[in-house]
């Protein structure tokens, strides 16, 4: 562990153009955010590149600021902010890394309260963090490793749950420690699982098995494109949209509708176009009337990628236990294996505590291999 010299914090100047100043600077950022992942998840293909981030840095939906902090010309950690534009204009989301060589000697700290006084300067008052966290290497009292995570004897480690209900992390965990310290409430919790693919013909055969045999009292039809919508579904993909939040996990407290139309929908299209993103997308047709009532997506980066990232999973809650989710994964998974055969594994995150996406991920073979926590603070004007 190195000596942790003097540091100073000091906000990224956002790029202009994609230059070779940009390039070589977001391509010191991007090395930094792989290392403290591949620190924590042992996964080191998970950070965009440097073009990736300017991209990302020009959303138009959200205000996005960069603190770096430096040990010298060493960049040692760096805080990300985003400030929404749209909906949710009060909340900042932060989201802080820190090279791992210096993750003991406090520059996390220094960088999340830099955050939150630039986020407090923006009149944001509510605040988000988002921590990560390793995977199944809990172990039970009879000291067999579980293979999920977590099963844990009740006694030998404490938690702190979720507010949601989504799930627990471990106080012993040092993120977990972080967030509480600087005064966090745990709000939900994710499951971080990897998908090795193609999927074998054999599971694919076991899986149209089993929807065989539990067939739905309705009737479906499944789309699946890749790229831009057809016209036709904009309307429809925008409701499904704005239902995201509320209804991929039943918390406590039902969460905000967010607001989107058809031109929201092709605005996002065409940033993922432009970052050299590509959408493929399975949707359900509920065939009496018309209607999608589900959608599932997966985004792929660059020519010839070697991961795809699975974004969002929706059914409706009145059309669910019908098996839809498993089929729209199902068919994006064979586009996916039609579309771009050089991909071997897809990531998936899903709420730690939403059982019946465990078990639609688990039948399609994702093992959980992290978790991360999303975490509330909401502070008083100054």
């Amino acid at each position: 562990m190195s000596e942790h010299p003097l540091v100073r914090i000091e906000q990224m100047r956002i790029p202009d153009e994609f230059d070779d100043d940009a390039r070589a600077l977001l391509g010191r950022v991007a090395e930094l955010v792989r290392r403290s992942r591949q620190h924590v998840w042992g996964i080191s293909d998970l950070t965009g590149d440097a073009y990736e981030l300017y991209r990302d840095l020009k959303d138009p939906f959200e205000r996005v600021v960069i603190l770096l902090s430096w040990a010298g010309d060493r960049i040692t950690g760096r805080a990300e902010i985003r400030m929404p534009l749209v909906t949710l204009t009060g909340w900042a989301h932060i989201t802080v890394d820190v090279d791992p060589e210096t993750t003991a000697q406090g520059t996390g700290s220094e960088l999340l309260a830099a955050a939150e006084q630039l986020a407090v300067g923006e009149s944001r008052r509510h605040l988000r963090i988002q921590t990560e966290h390793p995977g199944p290497e809990e172990i039970q009292g009879d000291g067999s490793v579980t293979g999920v995570f977590p099963v844990i004897t009740p006694g030998m480690v404490e938690w702190v749950d979720a507010a949601d209900g989504s799930g627990r992390l471990p106080v012993s965990n040092r993120q977990t420690r972080f967030a509480l310290n600087a005064g966090y409430r745990l709000e939900s919790v994710s499951d971080f699982g990897v998908l090795e693919v193609p999927l074998r013909e054999d599971r694919v055969a076991e899986l149209r098995r089993e929807m065989a045999a539990s067939p739905s009292p309705e009737p479906y039809r499944v789309h699946t494109w890749s790229g831009s919508a057809p016209e036709r579904w904009l309307d429809e993909l925008a409701v499904l949209h704005s239902r995201m939040a509320a209804d991929t996990f039943l918390p406590p407290v039902a969460a905000e509708t967010e607001a989107w139309d058809p031109e929201r929908v092709r605005r996002t299209e065409q940033l993922r176009a432009e970052a050299g993103n590509l959408s493929l997308v399975a949707v359900a047709e509920h065939e009496a009337t018309g209607r999608l009532v589900g959608m599932t997506e997966i985004v792929l980066a660059g020519e010839d990628p070697a991961i795809g990232m699975q974004d969002e999973t929706l059914v409706l809650r009145e059309h669910r236990r019908r098996w839809l989710a498993t089929q729209l994964k199902l068919a994006n998974l064979e586009q996916l294996a039609q579309a771009a055969p050089s991909v071997r594994t897809v990531y998936s995150w899903s709420h730690s505590g939403d059982d019946r996406m465990s078990r639609v991920n688990s039948r399609l073979g994702f093992r959980v291999v992290g978790r991360s926590g999303v975490w509330s603070r909401e502070l008083s004007p100054v």
